[in-house]
């Protein structure tokens, strides 16, 4: 498969959706990367959700060529639905405000649609980028690597089949800047959840998933942008956010889930609660750390540590600042050279 050759007067209408929250800094060049596709899209719409940096200024010299939509700040899964309301393309590619696709991004995915007519969801590599836009490596993970190679079609670079065996570990699909999706599709899963403020996108994949295959261009096609003033929040703080908002997407589905995976999910997901725990718990936040080391009993009852921790969670600050005082001390002791 290459990126040439999509019969145009033949092909899907495609609308771009970007929902926008404070990136007056990044939107024009988001905006730009979806103009300048060697796929020309349909429309490129963008949500403006509520933003007070003068995102809506930055957008002025694309007013012609865009659909600008103003509404109340509502998080970026309403952000993204809205898009979709006003979206009027077969095929919907999401961009976040602040990332920036590569000129045959769309061309490659239209032409997976054409080729895997039962897909989805298409999806593709990319990089991320700092502050400074220098890349940082590709964004396919190791259990992600295994599947494509697996899962290759008669097409060079495009793997297409069941994904869920990997989400259920991961959200793979780990930017909703890398997806392609079929509006019938969408519309089959209600769209985004707006209780959802982190890992809504997740959500989505999985009950895609859950009903089609879904196909991955392994190229590299867009740039995913890492920032504080995300909606993750400081870099400190990302991984936890991101494996919360994940445990809770998917305790939403493990009904769905095969009993062969079962074992195998549940050790990952003891594990994972086990780890946001001890981050709460570290951090004193003990009210936030007990669900989660009862959400790790849930689901291992005989992974031990939970038990001890959720107990001196129990016994309030001083028991365990106390406690790990005297712990300190005897660490120190044995570390201590023998005289």
């Amino acid at each position: 498969m290459t990126a040439g050759g999509v019969d145009r007067e033949r092909a899907p209408l495609v609308s771009v959706v970007i929902p926008a929250y404070n990136c007056a800094l990044y939107v024009a060049e988001a905006v730009e990367s979806a103009l300048g596709q060697t796929f020309e899209p349909h429309e490129v719409i963008v949500v403006d959700d509520g933003s007070t940096d003068g995102t809506r200024a930055a957008l002025a010299a694309y007013e012609t060529r865009i659909r600008y939509v103003h509404q109340a700040n509502q998080g970026a899964a309403a952000a993204r639905n809205r898009g979709l309301l006003e979206a009027r393309g077969d095929l919907i590619a999401f961009l976040d405000a602040d990332d920036v696709w590569l000129p045959e991004k769309l061309e490659w995915q239209v032409r997976a649609m054409a080729a895997l007519p039962d897909c989805g969801l298409v999806y593709t590599d990319g990089l991320a980028i700092g502050i400074r836009g220098a890349p940082s490596g590709t964004l396919v993970s190791r259990r992600a690597r295994t599947w494509i190679d697996e899962h290759g079609t008669a097409w060079p670079h495009l793997a297409c089949g069941d994904l869920t065996p990997v989400l259920w570990f991961e959200n793979c699909i780990c930017s909703s800047s890398s997806v392609m999706v079929r509006r019938r599709c969408l519309d089959e899963t209600g769209g985004f959840d707006p209780a959802l403020v982190i890992a809504e996108d997740y959500d989505v994949w999985i009950k895609i998933g859950l009903r089609h295959p879904i196909a991955m261009v392994d190229r590299d096609l867009f740039r995913y942008r890492w920032r504080e003033g995300s909606l993750l929040g400081p870099a400190s703080e990302r991984d936890l956010r991101c494996r919360e908002g994940a445990l809770a997407v998917i305790e939403r589905h493990l009904a769905a889930a095969p009993g062969t995976l079962l074992p195998l999910i549940d050790r990952h997901m003891a594990r994972d609660y086990w780890y946001c725990a001890r981050s709460q718990f570290e951090n004193d936040r003990f009210s936030e750390a007990r669900p989660m080391f009862r959400g790790s009993l849930r689901h291992d009852p005989w992974f031990l540590p939970p038990v001890a921790f959720l107990a001196a969670s129990l016994l309030g600050r001083p028991i365990v600042h106390a406690a790990r005082g005297a712990w300190s001390g005897v660490r120190n002791l044995w570390r201590r050279p023998a005289a």
